[in-house]
């Protein structure tokens, strides 16, 4: 409905799982590593935990992507099945024709696909997603089904992706034996408010439309505050921010707006509840902001570069003169955008930033006999990996192709 006014090529926050808008935060990043982990390594049985929204089925979708041409894999999307038809759709993922009339038959079919598979070189990776769905006689038929091995491999790998539900099901008595076969986990958890803001820039610049629309800090606040970091709800509240945007003819999403498309989440009877609740959170955050406003106002910079905090944003440790692109050991990062002359140059683009839900700093530059005063950093990364992430992201946008890498902090809090 929005996309053309947007400069959208498609809907940038659909609900449908599709792995090209797989934002691969901190902890879908680590999912991503475990899985390829265990899959390289013939681990056997991995399991992947989430609550609701969080992600785990456009991560299924995302890891297909990643295997090689020497695995095979079977993906069951719905695993409310009696124990044939659960072997009956493996077989059939797989490309077999699942003739069998009886287990058995089936079970024998799987096996002569699975020995050919392993003798050719090959990986068969089976992955179960709701898997928390499958009751203890379909879980149990499925260890049965890792049982199939030669001498010295497993003949098939098994990955359950389910919601919380699952680890109670592993964890009762009935599934003891599946449980301890389990060698790799990973629980997946909500994205933090940066990662939020990442989140729904790096959708709208798949959906080719990032420079057609600005989200404010205040929108982006509201996102966060409605969702808690579950990716399902920030792309019900974005898309309704959106919405609202279109509706007012305007490309720049306020909090008022995101708010108000927001609202438009819930039915009549919790209108009153809403706006009880944003009101309480509007209060926590002024406190919050007001309290690392002062916390930032007393941090003292050393050597030769003063920091000048942003009001209610905090702040990242000011860069030295000479910051190589070349990590050091102990090292942080951050993203240099430019150096400006003066300071209300440097704070509009920290401005500008800001409304794209990019954290941000200004450090002045006290060097002597230097005319660029004042630098505009992005973010405070513990990685070089974290800081590419972020700067390939600024550097695709008109106005930050120039975005670089530097070194901020050692862990001892000296500057390098």
């Amino acid at each position: 409905m929005y996309e053309t006014f947007f400069g959208f090529k498609e809907k940038p926050f659909a609900l449908t799982p599709d792995p090209r808008y797989f934002y691969p935060s901190r902890v879908h990043r680590e999912a991503l590593d475990h899985l390829l982990y265990g899959i390289r390594e013939r681990e056997g049985f991995i399991v992947i935990t989430g609550d609701v929204g969080t992600g785990k089925t456009t991560l299924c979708r995302a890891i297909l992507l990643q295997v090689d041409e020497g695995m095979t894999t079977a993906v069951v999307l719905n695993p409310i099945l009696s124990e044939d038809e659960l072997l009956r759709t493996i077989l059939r993922d797989f490309g077999l024709s699942a003739a069998g009339h009886t287990k058995n038959e089936l079970i024998a079919e799987l096996n002569e696909f699975l020995i050919r598979t392993v003798t050719a070189g090959r990986r068969a990776v089976l992955i179960v997603d709701e898997a928390q769905n499958l009751s203890h006689v379909l879980l149990e038929q499925i260890r049965l089904l890792s049982n199939l091995e030669t001498e010295r491999d497993k003949l098939i790998q098994i990955i359950l992706v389910g919601q919380l539900d699952l680890l109670k099901h592993l964890a009762s008595p009935e599934l003891k034996q599946l449980n301890q076969r389990v060698s790799v986990r990973y629980r997946l958890t909500p994205l933090s408010f940066q990662e939020t803001c990442q989140y729904v820039y790096h959708r709208l610049m798949v959906a080719g439309g990032a420079t057609g629309v600005s989200f404010s800090s205040g929108a982006l606040r509201a996102i966060y505050r409605h969702s808690q970091g579950i990716p399902r709800l920030v792309n019900l509240a974005a898309d309704r921010a959106l919405l609202q945007g279109y509706t007012d003819q305007s490309r720049e999403i306020t909090g008022r707006r995101a708010q108000a498309g927001i609202r438009s989440l819930v039915d009549d009877g919790a209108g009153h509840r809403t706006r009880g609740f944003f009101a309480r959170r509007a209060l926590f955050v002024v406190l919050v902001c007001a309290l690392l406003t002062g916390a930032a106002a007393a941090w003292i910079v050393t050597k030769d570069r003063a920091l000048v905090p942003p009001v209610g944003r905090s702040a990242v440790p000011a860069v030295s003169a000479a910051s190589p692109t070349t990590p050091a050991a102990g090292s942080r990062f951050a993203v240099l955008v430019g150096n400006f002359p003066t300071e209300p140059a440097a704070r509009e683009v920290e401005s500008r930033l800001a409304g794209r839900g990019f954290s941000t700093v200004v450090a002045r530059n006290s060097e002597q006999g230097t005319t660029e005063a004042y630098s505009v950093l992005v973010g405070h990364f513990a990685d070089m990996a974290q800081a590419q992430q972020v700067r390939d992201g600024l550097a695709s946008q008109e106005g930050f192709a120039d975005a670089r890498i530097v070194r901020t902090r050692d862990d001892n809090g000296s500057v390098p």
